[in-house]
């Protein structure tokens, strides 16, 4: 049941339109589903799923969110010693300085002034569905054959990518950019021999069957688990921020931020709270890493290069416009607005752009316009709806005029992301096999590049080796397509895939990316496909065909690996999925981005009650509501601005009009 501490009180009317739509839809999907009931009726059927899920898919995980979170971690003794590890307790203070209502802070404390340690660094993961406890006493974790299932079910034929031919490969780089700011899992720290006895117990060896077993660390519980929920739940610890604050892109401590905003060779910030760039163009290098310089920069790659480089600059003339037209706001004033308008304008993308872009229905565009700006907004575009929210009620203002300027509601249970939700996000099918660059506006060829060739410390090497430029790249990215996320569509590389050296032990780790995903889920106790379903109140596959949905051929190959239809991985089940009309990605997957793409931004102040004037300023919020995905890349690099379709979704391919 929904906890009343982080629950709006809603009217008898409110409550009884809830269970109107509830039962009324109920009825309605025993004939038909929700995506081939028209555009309208369909948006009323997705409101009630929302409503449902709110009810009965958020579980609290976490307990008293009014303390500070304390970082525990174990430091062991000096290599020979005798002496006991050192057990280190760091506390994870609020922020005290004299703008901390008015900023992101950057460990993300004090969203919530009434439980200020929601949603910050070391919060717990929360939960949409109920686990079995202990996992290890269910379907072992390593059966079946992660590996048997990454061959057979996953790797590409021939290295061939099925394409996502409504998509351009923005999109899919946009998720990764997006994921990086929300997930972080922690992972025991391993010692670079994997037979080092310091390594028993925090690792797991997936045997092969010819050769050495693949090793990787377990994901690290929390280390404070000693609360009452503990026995309803494993619980497992966001090394980010779980606000949608663009930590991938500001980073989370103090430190790394002023790092990102310092000249590294004269050690003085950059003017006018600006991040820094190599002459206004390229982020920084590590020069412990040979990467660039970032919020979050793990399995890095052109891509990722390409969109933290925009929003680095989109950052920067955001701080000119203050600059220019609030004389009052300090450096870090003008730093910390920057940062709310630059998190918006990525929220407002992912909402209105991508997610539409990706599940092409007539429902969803409205229900996600509506989301960010209400139906009157849908209608008469997003600077009306501001001018009316204020003359709105509170309880209509989602829908009227959308989320921002409403208050924020937890709809039961403290923010938090979860582990469905971020196993839904394992979209590594989006990835290509390589990556064909062209002179922007000409198509003249370039070079090709496999993926391993533009990764991390190699990101840079069409700009650096082969005389591109960022419109060149950027274009590439719009006039290409990701793979489709479907079965039998892996990234091969991934799935033979040696990372960089560990920074602090010098470990290198060779994994076979898609086990490690099949794994990841089992560890952490995400149900498997069909349990899954039946926590979504969907119906279940009875038999091996149903399972294999869109691919009956692989029905006998899904009853060979599997045995048992219980068994089946919720990854595997959702790609098998024959798709609604226009989706991108499963039904099973939608349901819980329905729960959680609203509540991403309902939960969050600064998305809400603190989406005023006072908080964004005139300049800022103004700056908001004229730019998505294309004013963006346009003001950076006008080349592109005859380039880029004008009345079509940024995300598809761009084909001139």
């Amino acid at each position: 049941m929904p906890d009343p501490r982080y629950t709006r009180r809603q009217s008898i009317f409110g409550r009884f339109i809830d269970f109107v739509l509830v039962r009324g839809f109920r009825f309605i999907n025993r004939f038909r589903p929700w995506h081939k009931i028209g555009k309208w009726l369909g948006l009323g059927n997705l409101l009630a799923y929302r409503v449902e899920l709110r009810r009965y898919n958020l579980h609290d995980t976490d307990g008293d969110l009014t303390q500070p979170k304390v970082d525990v971690r174990i430091e062991p003794p000096p290599p020979g010693s005798n002496e006991e590890p050192k057990r280190i307790a760091t506390v994870c203070p609020f922020h005290q300085g004299p703008n901390a209502t008015h900023m992101r802070t950057e460990d993300g404390t004090m969203n919530d002034l009434n439980y200020p340690a929601m949603g910050c660094r070391f919060s717990r993961l929360g939960r949409n569905m109920q686990t079995k406890r202990p996992i290890e006493s269910e379907i072992d974790f390593l059966k079946p054959d992660p590996f048997l299932i990454s061959e057979k079910l996953m790797r590409r034929k021939d290295k061939v990518c099925k394409p996502a031919t409504s998509l351009n490969l923005l999109a899919g780089a946009w998720i990764q950019f997006q994921v990086h700011d929300w997930f972080g899992h922690e992972n025991e720290k391993l010692a670079p021999n994997d037979d080092d006895p310091a390594n028993a117990g925090k690792k797991i060896a997936v045997p092969r069957a010819s050769g050495t077993p693949m090793v990787i660390a377990k994901t690290r519980p929390d280390p404070t688990a000693d609360q009452p929920l503990n026995a309803r739940f494993e619980v497992y610890r966001n090394k980010d921020p779980q606000w949608w604050d663009a930590s991938q892109v500001y980073s989370e401590s103090v430190e790394e931020t002023l790092r990102l905003r310092t000249d590294p060779k004269t050690g003085k910030l950059a003017e006018h709270g600006k991040l820094f760039l190599e002459d206004g163009c390229y982020l920084p290098l590590d020069p412990k890493t040979g990467i660039s310089l970032s919020g979050f920069t793990d399995n890095w790659w052109l891509g990722l290069e390409l969109l933290h480089t925009l929003f680095a600059k989109e950052h920067n003339s955001i701080c000119d416009a203050l600059k220019k037209n609030e004389p009052h706001l300090t450096d870090q004033e003008i730093f910390e607005t920057a940062r709310l308008v630059n998190c918006a304008i990525l929220a407002k993308i992912h909402t209105v752009e991508w997610t539409p872009g990706i599940l092409g229905h007539p429902s969803i565009q409205v229900a996600l316009n509506a989301n960010w700006k209400g139906l009157f907004g849908h209608f008469f575009g997003e600077r009306a709806a501001r001018g009316l929210a204020p003359w709105i009620p509170q309880g209509m203002r989602d829908v009227v005029t959308g989320i921002p300027m409403s208050e924020p509601d937890h709809h039961g249970a403290p923010y938090a992301l979860t582990e469905e939700f971020n196993s839904v996000y394992r979209l590594h099918p989006l990835i290509p096999e390589e990556v064909k660059i062209v002179r922007s506006g000409t198509n003249t060829p370039i070079q090709s590049y496999a993926m391993t060739e533009i990764a991390f410390t190699k990101s840079r090497t069409p700009l650096t080796k082969d005389q591109a430029r960022w419109e060149d790249v950027i274009y590439s990215f719009g006039t290409s397509h990701p793979g489709q996320i479907t079965i039998q569509n892996y990234p091969s590389f991934l799935q033979d895939l040696t990372l960089p050296p560990d920074p602090d032990t010098g470990r290198v780790q060779k994994l076979d990316l898609a086990a490690v995903d099949i794994i990841r889920d089992r560890e952490r106790g995400v149900p498997r496909y069909c349990e899954f379903r039946r926590q979504l109140r969907m119906k279940v596959p009875v038999n091996w065909i149903e399972m294999a949905g869109a691919y009956p051929h692989l029905a006998s190959t899904l009853e060979e690996i599997y045995g048992d239809l219980e068994a089946v991985d919720t990854i595997v089940g959702m790609f098998c999925e024959e798709l609604p009309k226009g989706f991108g990605f499963s039904d099973t997957a939608f349901r819980v981005f329905i729960l959680m793409a609203s509540r991403r931004l309902k939960s969050d102040r600064f998305f809400t009650s603190d989406y005023t004037e006072e908080f964004y300023t005139r300049t800022g919020l103004d700056w908001i509501a004229q730019t998505g995905m294309r004013e963006a890349i346009v003001r950076h690099f006008p080349e592109l601005g005859k380039l880029i379709p004008k009345n079509k979704n940024p995300f598809a391919p761009w084909v001139a009009e």
